[in-house]
């Protein structure tokens, strides 16, 4: 008797064991089968192949299997183990998280014909690209509009109809039904063709030609110009032919009906093939090939390195040389970058070294193109560049080389929620270290445990610390707000040292960013008055007004209020106003202080479509934008020559917020921001806008000294215990109820005291926002020594929470686990 461990998309205490009771060959580890789970069916994945059989419940069979070769690899099912493990989740969330949701074939899914596929009248191809069971289960879609498996397998009379319906979707007939509504964004595109009867009858041709050019001109100036784009009856994109021969879609729609022209719509890959040209590797300056060959010599040791490299240094050059030895090798290189917005650049730059080689993986992308890049990592045998953010950590490498994470201290590279809340830096450094993989980390700003790391010999450090071409660093200077507001130089949320800078920077025909942390007009809506301010009512934060939407809106959790109230709630009276700085009211006065300069604006506001970062990017890349406002995703990595300016709005929010690392973080993100000016020949500006000039982190901000702020923190940390010198969990717990969250947080902390020791329990405490979306909350904290390996405390730590949520006074509360919070 052959038993599997499956490990199912759901959170899941533990995997579950199933047995197998086929007479083909069982399934193999990493393979999708088919489940019961209550009155569901769920597609798993096999995680390991035993004969024992479970004692504490009735085994159940396994229904199907999907696949016919694993479509999980083995170092794959060891890294989501230990993300388990390390993490205190369960394995199904992990599993959940890592495959693209066109890999999870559920019962409730209704399949549908594919409504870009024209071939489905032509018999003879179905015949051939077919086989039977496919072909019938084609016929009964032509007749019904979706099946869901259930009645697919009434239809066909077979129990597990997963492999046919597979066979369909993978063949590009049908499509699921969530997979259907995402592919009606913008994937295809229409070609237009001349029909082959009319381009072998060249008398024809001429007649309708002549025809045309006497009755209707503009349908003779389309053809004219199909005939000059492609004289051999190619196809080419219908929008090009309009806009040679200036016509619009109706004169197309006219040899259409003719017979004269034919239309075909075709996927288009969100990466278009590269056109270009493939230039030589790019020349490394003395520096930067010292910092290769040091880089180098310490990967071909596997040993992790750290890239300290300033602002502008030429980091991405470096990596280009290490990708190239790597795909020379005909290994896979894997490239994390922390936000979906670097990848619209540095994917312009790395294909014009590297081609159709270079593969894209983020959440923006549908699922059916998720899946078929997993599908195509996963065959992959000449190897090849993967770039994305966290989510493409998880993806099925067969022989990965390289991994290289850019901007190693972005506070992106967590998952917040839902679980599992791992680091993807953190996860790259295990997959590192457990399959002898070369690993680069990268930043002109490297995080306080990344540093401290390299003075304990884990991982070498490779400093970088000139500008490339020797330009030199931005000039950067403090308006003191203060002074200004005492002078009444302030016009709205602008210094009279920013306006001047900015106003010298248009004048030099350069272009200027600014960096404000906070979308939407205002952050809060308030009463002059009482200073009451309008507050959301499922959060204990001020909503804020978004003026576009003519609306008060809660970041947290949705809810709004439009158009925002005239008079205060609280004391009654009409005296109420913005108050604050959000991206779109410095746009607003960005244009009634420069009303001849181009704004564009780039927040979660302005991105929300596929294609909107690489839009503004480009346009402010082309000169077409002088002016670009955003929040935190223009702080990092983006590569513009004209830019001479950078301007910060506001740092003192940075500084003051409740955390054991926000002076990092103000350093971090101030001197990132300030990276963007100056980085081709002249000397780049920047204004950093704060009422605590004399801060000194500001100070270590102008100095540039970052190694002083390291240590500064490595010297709190140590007397305080915090990381590195210790590893924290933090337990989070929400109720609807104030009272009996409060209680059980008071009864957790007091069993955890009980047994780890007082000294590593703090708490609880009510956390800055103290409900979101009607849940109040509390917070635990726990710190254990670095000595104690994680294994030691996390499952003792994992039943303690189990025993707890069993007392039917908190088994309503809602628990969230976080280790290593940033």
């Amino acid at each position: 008797m052959i038993f599997c461990d499956v490990a199912l998309p759901a959170a899941l205490p533990r995997v579950l064991t199933y047995r197998w009771s086929g007479e083909e060959q069982p399934p193999e580890i990493g393979m999708r089968v088919v489940v019961p789970l209550g009155n569901r069916r769920l597609t798993g994945v096999v995680w390991e192949v035993h004969d024992r059989a479970p004692a504490e419940y009735k085994v159940k069979d396994i229904e199907a299997v999907v696949d016919d070769r694993p479509v999980v690899t083995l170092d794959q099912t060891s890294c989501m183990s230990w993300i388990a493990h390390h993490y205190l989740c369960s394995l199904g969330d992990v599993v959940s998280a890592a495959l693209p949701s066109g890999m999870k074939l559920a019962s409730k899914s209704r399949i549908l014909l594919n409504p870009d596929i024209e071939k489905l009248e032509n018999r003879s191809f179905l015949e051939r690209e077919l086989s039977n069971a496919a072909l019938s289960l084609l016929d009964a879609l032509h007749m019904r509009n979706g099946l869901d498996l259930k009645e697919v397998a009434e239809v066909l009379g077979v129990k597990h109809p997963q492999r046919i319906v597979r066979e369909l979707i993978d063949k590009g007939f049908a499509v699921s039904e969530e997979e259907l509504k995402e592919r009606y964004k913008a994937k295809k595109k229409v070609f237009v063709r001349i029909s082959s009867e009319v381009m072998e009858e060249e008398e024809v041709l001429k007649a309708e030609l002549e025809r045309s050019e006497k009755r209707a001109p503009l349908q003779a100036r389309a053809l004219l110009a199909y005939l000059e784009l492609a004289p051999n009856g190619e196809s080419i994109l219908k929008s090009v032919l309009q806009k040679r021969a200036d016509v619009n879609s109706s004169v197309i729609k006219k040899w259409v009906e003719k017979d004269v022209f034919e239309l075909e719509e075709r996927e288009v890959d969100r990466i278009s093939a590269y056109k270009g040209k493939i230039v030589p590797l790019p020349v490394l300056s003395t520096s930067q090939s010292r910092a290769y060959s040091e880089l180098r010599e310490s990967l071909v040791n596997r040993k992790p390195s750290l890239l300290y490299g300033v602002t502008g240094s030429g980091k991405t050059e470096i990596y280009v040389h290490l990708i190239a030895e790597t795909l020379k090798a005909g290994q896979q290189a894997l490239f994390l970058v922390p936000e979906i917005a670097l990848t619209t650049q540095l994917i312009v730059r790395l294909q014009k070294f590297f081609g159709n080689s270079v593969r894209v993986y983020h959440s923006r992308f549908s699922s059916n193109e998720r899946t078929e890049t997993w599908m195509k990592i996963l065959d992959d045998n000449k190897g090849s560049l993967i770039v994305g953010p966290r989510s493409a950590i998880f993806l099925p490498f067969k022989n990965l080389g390289l991994i290289i994470v850019d901007e190693e201290h972005e506070s992106s590279y967590k998952q917040q929620d839902p679980a599992p809340r791992y680091n993807a830096r953190d996860v790259a450094l295990w997959m590192a270290q457990t399959n002898k993989v070369p690993l680069v980390l990268g930043s002109a700003t490297p995080s306080v445990e990344t540093v401290w790391h390299t003075q304990k010999g884990r991982i070498t450090r490779v400093n970088l610390t000139e500008r490339f071409g020797g330009v030199m660093m931005p000039e950067i200077l403090v308006a003191d707000l203060k002074k200004e507001h005492k002078q009444r130089s302030m016009r709205g949320g602008f210094s009279k040292l920013m306006r001047d800078k900015i106003k010298a920077a248009l004048n030099s025909d350069k272009q200027v960013i600014l960096f404000q942390n906070r979308r939407g007009y205002s952050p809060s809506w308030q009463c002059d008055t009482c200073g009451e301010a309008v507050m959301c009512e499922r959060c204990d934060i001020p909503l804020t007004l978004h003026k576009r939407n003519n609306g008060l809106h809660c970041h947290h959790c949705g809810y709004s209020i439009s158009p925002p109230p005239k008079k205060c709630g609280a004391c009654g009276s009409f005296s109420i106003t913005p108050k604050g700085l959000g991206t779109e009211r410095i746009e607003e006065e960005l244009s009634e202080l420069f009303p001849k300069a181009r704004v564009a604006r780039m927040d979660r506001d302005t991105t929300r479509s596929r294609t909107a970062h690489s839009r503004i990017l480009e346009s402010f890349s082309n000169h077409e934008v002088d002016i670009l406002v955003g929040t935190q995703m223009i702080s990092k990595g983006l590569d513009f020559a004209d830019v001479a300016l950078v301007g910060v709005m506001s740092a003192d929010r940075m500084l003051t917020f409740p955390d054991f690392r926000s002076f990092e973080r103000a350093y971090q993100m101030l001197t990132q921001v300030a990276g963007r000016s100056g980085r081709s020949s002249e000397r780049g500006k920047v204004v950093v806008q704060t009422f605590s000039p004399d801060h000194w982190v500001i100070q270590q901000v102008v100095a540039g000294d970052h190694d002083k702020l390291v240590n500064h923190e490595l010297l709190e940390r140590k007397n305080y215990g915090y990381p590195p010198y210790v590893r924290l969990i933090r337990i989070s717990l929400s109720y609807s109820n104030e009272d009996r969250v409060r209680k059980g947080a008071d009864v957790l902390a007091l069993r955890l005291r009980q047994r780890f020791g007082d000294k590593r329990v703090v708490g609880p405490d009510v956390p800055s926002v103290a409900k979101i979306n009607d849940l109040f909350r509390q917070q635990l904290l726990l710190k254990f020594e670095r000595e104690v390996s994680p294994s030691k405390y996390g499952d003792i730590l994992k039943s303690d929470l189990e025993d707890f949520m069993t007392d039917d006074r908190w088994k309503r509360l809602r628990i969230k686990i976080d280790v290593d919070p940033v």
